[in-house]
Order: structure tokens, then sequence, then C-alpha cells
């Protein structure tokens, strides 16, 4: 067991036991958030060796490379974890069948149900889709989905419309299924704060994304840990859907695609170079944006632009899609750290509980 350094007591998480530690097989209701170029490999393993559920992206991979580092995760961990998907990737149908055949516990997934496609839920496989509405939770459950993750309007990157405090009670109330909370969590008092809203755990990404293990550029994890929490704001100018981020000086004026037309082949060109797709594939992976809906240009200029900060580092013209929760993150501990503090606060704050509400 790991050590509260405040109290000297061991940490046992026995008042966090819920349905989702239950399914996930994990022994604290907390996990890490798919998060596009910064989940590493070493955060996901060092997520799930903590207790939680570590869940790896497939950010400018092919799905053989998928593959290759699905089993670098089983060479660092024998816990349970994930993988992310989202059909707007290029060669999705492949990636999904990369983890089947590798047998990955859980399948974390956004935008539409993939057995569609697959047919099927492969035997043993947990399917724990991300949705914004109580109408997407009830949609997802009816399509096999065992688990939900809720990001509410705090959250970063692509979040819903609704508050956490609205959006997870009424989810709660209307799926039989568990429900992770995501959006402006990222401590113990958060976790008790979603289960009392009828939460079965948390996943936390800003959070995650502000340690040691992740790959986020140092440079960018100080502009976040200098951030308050009016600065991650909601703009649909950068990816064509509303993202929750934070601005450098050089991009707050920024329009959209149009306002800078010369951009568009680079960023077509570099989706090429990132996935090593030949020209059939290119073709092929704008026709499935267009058949999804998606703003196509404004999506390919987006992910470029976020791709700069992301991987590179660029901080004038940064894109860095966090929740509102950033302003109260300060420090870079490692992902065990994390959950050891996680864990004990919340178990300190229930017992905390019981004694100011308990009849006199």
């Amino acid at each position: 067991m790991s050590s509260d350094k405040s109290s000297g007591q061991p940490i046992s998480g026995k008042f966090l036991k819920t349905r989702l530690t239950e399914l996930l097989g994990i022994e604290h209701p907390v996990v890490q958030c798919g998060m596009v170029f910064v989940s590493s490999i070493s955060m996901v393993a060092a997520v799930s060796n903590a207790g939680g559920l570590g869940i790896l992206t497939t950010s400018e991979q092919t799905p053989e490379e998928l593959r290759a580092n699905i089993r670098k995760v089983r060479e660092l961990t024998n816990k349970p974890f994930g993988v992310n998907l989202v059909p707007t990737l290029p060669r999705y149908r492949r990636f999904l069948e990369v983890v089947v055949e590798e047998k990955v516990p859980v399948l974390s997934h956004g935008l539409g149900n993939p057995f569609k496609i697959l047919g099927d839920k492969p035997k043993g496989m947990i399917f724990m889709p991300t949705v914004g509405s109580v109408k997407q939770a009830v949609w997802m459950e009816r399509g096999g989905a065992d688990a939900v993750i809720i990001h509410g309007a705090e959250g970063g990157g692509h979040p819903g419309y609704v508050g956490s405090t609205v959006l997870i009670p009424k989810v709660a109330a209307s799926v039989k299924i568990p429900v992770v909370a995501s959006g402006g969590f990222s401590d113990g008092r958060g976790l008790v704060a979603a289960l009392a809203l009828g939460a079965d755990g948390v996943a936390l990404g800003t959070r995650f994304a502000l340690t040691r293990e992740s790959s986020l550029p140092e440079n960018i994890k100080q502009m976040c840990l200098k951030a308050d929490e009016e600065m991650p704001t909601i703009s649909t100018r950068y990816d064509g859907f509303r993202l929750r981020s934070i601005k450098g000086e050089k991009i707050k004026s920024y329009r959209g695609w149009w306002s800078k037309p010369w951009e568009i082949l680079p960023s077509l060109l570099h989706l090429r170079k990132a996935y090593k797709l030949s020209n059939r594939e290119l073709l092929q992976t704008t026709r499935d944006m267009r058949r999804l809906g998606m703003p196509l240009l404004q999506v390919l200029c987006g992910y470029r632009l976020g791709r700069k900060t992301l991987a590179e580092g660029e901080e004038k013209k940064a894109v860095i899609p966090c929740g509102q929760v950033v302003g109260r993150i300060k420090d870079l501990p490692t992902c065990q750290q994390v959950m050891e503090q996680v864990v004990a606060e919340a178990e300190q704050v229930m017992r905390a509980m019981g004694d100011r509400v308990a009849a006199k």
C-alpha cells in the first residue's frame, strides 16, 4: 500500500470501491483520459500501475505501430489499460481490428458506435465511450457500452454543453451502467463530489497531462502551470468543433482556415506523411470525414495547429486543450503521486464529512 505523506497512515482505498473498480478490475476509480500527443506509453503504464486505468491514444501511428505500442505497454504493466479510438482516424477500421486482435481490455471511444463496423462486441472487451449528453449516454448504453465517460462543459478538448454538476446526476439516473465523471475534476475532493453526484469514478485529463510522464513539452507544461481557470476558453475557430483550450498571444486573432488558405495543402500533406498514407488512403480519409459531417478543411488545419503546440512546443501560436481545472494545478508530480494524493484526500474528505454532518 502507498503512504499518505500528510498523516503517515497507509492508503487503503477501502472507501473507494465502486462499480467502476469492479468492472475494470482496477484498485481506484480513476481513469486517465486519452489525450492525443500527450498519453505516452510511460504515462499509460504508470497510471495503470498506480491502480487506475491508463488509456493509450493513436497519435500519428500506423495500425502496426499501434500494435507494437500496445505490446510495449504490456511490457511495463500487467494491469488493465485501454486504447482510445475515433472514427475520424485514417485506417480506422484497421485500428479497430488491431485493438481486438491484441485483446486490449478496454476500448475507449468517441463519436459513435464502433460495433456498427465490428459487429458483435468481442468477448471480454469492455466498451467505455465518451459522451456529452444524456441522450448520447442512453444511446451508447443501448449500443453495448459497459460504462460511459461523461464530459462536462468545464472539461478540456471537446466538451459537452452542460456543466458536470447538472449532467452527471441526470446521466446517472438515466442509465444502469457505471458513469465516469470528466470535466472539472483533478483531486480527491473532486472524486468525492463526483461520487456524491452519482458517478462511479472520475476521468482526469489536465491533471495527468501535467505530470512527469506526460509527453507534453516542458515549456507547454510551464505555460499551463501559470494559467488560471479563466484562460481555457471555448472556440470553434481552430478545428471546427467546440474546443476548450488556452491560446497563445499570436493565435487569439485567428479566424479559421479561410484566413490562411495557404495552410491547407501543407496540412493535408502532413496528415499523409504522419500516418504513412497512400494517395488512395488519403482520399478515403477525406471522404470519411465528410461523411461524418466534419468541417474537413478546418479539421485538417486545426490538427496541424494543435500538433505544433502539443508535440513541438510552439508557444506564441499555442493551442493547448485543457480544462478550467488547470487553474488549480500548480505542480508536476508523477502519475503515482497523483493517484496517492487523490485517494488519500478522498478518504480524508469522506471521513471529515462524516464528522461534520453526523447527528448531534
